[in-house]
């Protein structure tokens, strides 16, 4: 009985390990996605700044049409 009792023990107990380990990786791989979508669009944001930075009206070449 006593010996029965142990396997049930260690089976439940694999099986929890089991499921841990899937949820954990689940876990990781949602933490993961997040992160590189928040990246993504960090990224997006940043490039954008960057084009209105340097496209300022005072450093776009004039458009005048010019007299020779």
């Amino acid at each position: 009985m006593r010996l029965e009792m142990e396997r049930m023990i260690a089976m439940i107990d694999e099986i929890y390990d089991r499921q841990y380990r899937s949820a954990r990786h689940e876990l990781n791989g949602a933490i993961g996605s997040g992160l590189q979508r928040f990246g993504k669009s960090f990224k997006d944001v940043f490039e954008v700044l960057v084009g209105i930075e340097y496209q300022a009206p005072w450093t776009a070449p004039s458009r005048r049409a010019g007299c020779n």
